[in-house]
């Protein structure tokens, strides 16, 4: 069961849209998503959702704000018809590339119905509708298991060649896209391009149903590299199927059968003190077992593996599907591009195998497609 807890709001700091900090009168540190539950002012009551950090868990360290008892929102009428955070209480609707009535996709492809001459198009049976399915040829895509690691790799894209990869943001970790600092610095600084908030996901610059919709989203604004990964809060166990982002297999295979080339991102570690994530970690090792056999995994072309971790052995069994590269320096384009970037509370730069992977998977997705 959630647990709530009834506080006032002490301060109000680092306001932007859709969300606000908050400080509470317990000395807490809480989140307002003001979308949901309107605008918080210092001095307010508010009923907030305690749960995650009752249990000692993550929520970024900090308390939800689920109501301002002070003054009640009540929210705001939009142009869309597809809902969010489904069932939910603070479901809200949005309007989604797929259902847009105008700008780039008037022309996208849908359902063709045919009927025999003279037929009514409304009466076409079940085998005269066709599906024209859009093609991703030429789209490079590069899937990741960590919020953090997604955005730094495209930092790092930006910083050698100067183009911004899009990110697609899958509904496996947070569902709000304005949670995350790292994203609006990366969009502030155009180190992506534009980002889209896919399935229950939402408040990210285009919405879409589907991530497949929304690569197609970022291929119609001519955004041909594209970074899928889920927003924060990676949800893990000990169990090889027991995590989140397993769902980024069915993507690839979606993404495969669309066209588009795919690459799994390898999350590796040479300091996590949990030995299943030393060196390539056991999630890694199952999606790369379950993905489509098109779908390559960028291994650094580099001496410096860990020699303890078995990763030599695991890459030759990926026989052909491992595309080998000579690292970008991660380290060093985040240094140039003035981002900081932690990942499993560690900064990014500290952890040289994570660093040596992820610049693989920048050296395949800055290539030629």
């Amino acid at each position: 069961m959630p647990r709530f807890a009834r506080l006032r709001a002490a301060e109000v700091r680092d306001v932007r849209p859709g969300l606000a900090r908050v400080t509470l009168s317990d000395g807490s540190e809480a989140y307002a998503l003001t979308d949901l539950c309107g605008p918080v002012a210092a001095g307010d009551e508010l009923l907030v959702n305690t749960s995650a950090m009752d249990l000692g868990l993550g929520t970024g360290g900090a308390h939800v704000v689920h109501t301002n008892l002070t003054s009640p929102f009540g929210g705001a009428r939009g142009p869309g018809r597809v809902m969010k955070a489904r069932y939910l209480a603070e479901q809200l609707p949005v309007e989604a590339f797929e259902e847009a009535a105008d700008g780039a996709g008037t022309d996208r492809p849908a359902f063709v119905e045919t009927a025999p001459d003279g037929a009514d198009p409304r009466e076409a049976r079940p085998a005269d509708i066709g599906l024209a399915l859009p093609s991703l040829a030429g789209v490079r895509v590069v899937l990741c298991v960590l919020h953090s690691h997604a955005l730094a790799l495209a930092a790092t894209v930006h910083g050698v060649s100067g183009e911004a990869p899009g990110y697609v943001m899958t509904d496996s970790g947070a569902l709000p896209f304005v949670l995350s600092d790292l994203a609006a610095a990366c969009l502030e600084r155009g180190m992506i391009a534009t980002a889209v908030s896919t399935g229950q996901a939402f408040g990210a610059p285009i919405e879409a149903v589907t991530v497949a919709s929304g690569v197609a989203a970022l291929a119609e604004r001519d955004i041909q590299r594209v970074v899928v990964a889920p927003g924060l809060g990676h949800l893990g166990t000990a169990s090889p199927l027991g995590f989140s982002a397993l769902d980024l297999v069915g993507h690839a295979a979606v993404l495969d059968g669309l066209g588009a080339a795919t690459a799994l991102v390898a999350r590796a570690s040479s300091v996590d003190e949990r030995l299943r994530h030393r060196g390539v970690s056991h999630h890694t090792r199952a999606m790369a077992a379950l993905a489509p056999t098109r779908t390559v995994v960028p291994v650094p072309a580099s001496s410096k593996l860990d020699p303890t971790a078995g990763d030599a052995s695991w890459i030759d069994a990926l026989g052909e599907r491992a595309f080998r590269a000579e690292p970008i320096a991660v380290a060093d384009a985040l240094a140039g591009s003035g981002l900081s970037v932690r990942s499993m509370g560690r900064p990014l730069e500290s952890d040289e195998q994570a660093c040596l992977w992820l610049g693989a998977a920048a050296a395949w997705l800055a290539a030629s497609a």
